[in-house]
């Protein structure tokens, strides 16, 4: 199946004379709960759908627990999670830093061997929505796709 697309007029803010040029944006169908996983997982193996949300339950916070202790949590396949640092006020000299001038961490996430051989191998189709309003605007997308986040997926720490 290929991966939908809208596309999006973006002026350069430090050229703004010059028109604005078309980025495409990654189109979401929708958003596939926890439950909705395990139940379809539940439907071709042996666990029961509660076994499967109790495990990734644990799972998640486990990974928490690891990244609190300041390690990286290799998900194997799946890729690493790793905490990153944003200094709200730089200093002069090593001295001058203290932990107050740390603005706030941020969880990173870096996709193992099969979510990046995904994203070299995908096929794109321009969406197009059958159901324009009055406007002749497209309906909003369901998951906040129109923010001016350059077509990469918001982080859900920010």
């Amino acid at each position: 199946m290929a991966q939908n697309y809208s596309l999006m007029a973006r002026k350069n803010l430090l050229k703004p004379d010059e028109a604005p040029k078309y980025y495409a944006v990654a189109r979401s169908g929708r958003k596939v709960t926890v439950k909705e996983v395990c139940k379809r997982i539940s439907e071709r193996s042996s666990y029961s759908k509660g076994e499967l949300e109790g495990c990734i339950g644990e799972f998640l916070l486990e990974i928490v627990n690891v990244l609190n202790e300041g390690n990286i949590a290799q998900v194997g396949d799946l890729g690493n999670f790793r905490m990153s640092l944003k200094t709200a006020t730089p200093t002069a000299t090593e001295k001058e830093f203290k932990a107050s001038c740390i603005d706030k961490g941020k969880v990173l996430f870096f996709p193992g061997s099969d979510l990046r051989k995904l994203c070299k191998t995908l096929d794109y189709a321009l969406y197009k929505s059958d159901s324009k309003d009055d406007s002749g605007k497209e309906e909003p997308l369901p998951d906040g796709g129109g923010d001016d986040n350059d077509g990469e997926t918001p982080d859900p720490a920010a």
